[in-house]
């Protein structure tokens, strides 16, 4: 008798042992799952990240938790911001730690935004958080890199005059690791450019007249002053045979630029703003970009329409009126006023 209830305590302790086992295995709440945002710091330990998931509410036992860690060898999983569900097991949990399937951001780059645009969307995010002037020195350090010919006056960059990076970081809709500090995210925008529109550039500068840079910055203008696609490459047109001519481009885009603050209007006065980007002031290209371009509008700049065009003027609706000579340009202009 004492054999057989020994047995039976012991099959009671096992089965005990079993069931607790099972009920640690299985999720929190798989019925009414709710998600869970962990953030996992550099550096944590498998018992420190244990504890963390108990606390968030991501596990029933630390302990648990840590034994399986323990048992499959693992302790330094990657850092980076999870996003759990009480629906997930604890080796689920393991699975994604171990791979590193950290939670991503979406963030979105409209054509046409301007580094200080770019910059005020990433420092907006409420998660994750970043320093503006930390990702702005970051972005300069990423572009110094870059195999890009520029001819810039050193003198007006440090001054502010002149916004190095400008143009540079592509529009479009990134997804970014929430783990991502300034520098990798910078890198990341950087390689982008880096990747997908410097071959291009640099394949069209060997068959033009200007440097890739150059056909960027052109790409930009073309961004500012046409909305309209089917209008940018005839706005390309216009603009490199301005440049052809030895025209000054005046482009209200470029004043609008070198304003302190955008307007509706460019006025009569804000011609004669002194910046090396007013390009009713100077007879040339500006020294960089004055926006990010879109897809049409570079390749506009690098396949512009051929016209004889010399003149435009836009119209109530956003459309332009283009036209080959300055009297041509006045008749149209007085022809609408009426």
């Amino acid at each position: 008798m004492k054999k057989a209830a020994f047995i039976f305590l012991i099959f009671i302790i096992i089965l005990s042992f079993s069931l607790r086992v099972y009920s640690l295995m299985q999720p929190i709440n798989e019925v009414e799952p709710v998600d869970i945002m962990v953030e996992i710091e550099k550096g944590m330990s498998g018992r420190a990240i244990a504890n963390l998931l108990e606390e968030e509410g991501a596990i029933k036992s630390a302990t648990f938790f840590y034994l399986l860690l323990r048992l499959q060898d693992l302790n330094n999983l990657q850092a980076g911001y999870y996003r759990f569900s009480t629906s997930d097991s604890p080796q689920a949990i393991i699975e994604k730690l171990k791979q590193g399937d950290e939670e991503k951001f979406k963030v979105t780059i409209p054509e046409g935004f301007t580094l200080e645009e770019i910059l005020n969307r990433f420092e907006g995010l409420v998660i994750p958080e970043y320093d503006k002037e930390l990702l702005r020195t970051a972005i300069n350090e990423e572009i110094s890199k870059l195999e890009l010919e520029k001819n810039i006056n050193q003198a007006q960059i440090e001054s502010g005059l002149i916004v190095e990076p400008e143009g540079i970081i592509i529009p479009t809709t990134y997804n970014f690791p929430m783990s991502f500090e300034e520098p990798a995210l910078a890198e990341s925008l950087v390689d982008y450019f880096r990747e997908q529109r410097l071959p291009l550039l640099k394949e069209a500068a060997a068959e033009s007249d200007y440097s890739a840079y150059e056909i960027l910055i052109i790409a930009s203008l073309i961004e500012e002053e046409g909305k309209i696609g089917e209008e940018k490459k005839t706005i390309a047109s216009v603009i490199y045979n301005r440049l052809a001519e030895g025209m000054p481009l005046q482009l209200d885009a470029t004043v609008q630029y070198a304003r302190a603050e955008r307007t509706e209007r460019v006025l009569y006065a804000d011609l004669e703003i002194d910046s090396p980007y007013n390009t009713y002031k100077i007879n040339k290209l500006p020294p960089t970009p004055i926006a990010s371009p879109g897809d049409l509008a570079l390749e506009a700049a690098v396949n512009p329409a051929e016209s004889d065009y010399l003149f435009y003027f836009a119209k109530e609706d956003g459309s332009h009126v283009f036209t080959k000579s300055y009297q041509e340009h006045l008749k149209k202009q007085r022809e609408l006023a009426n």
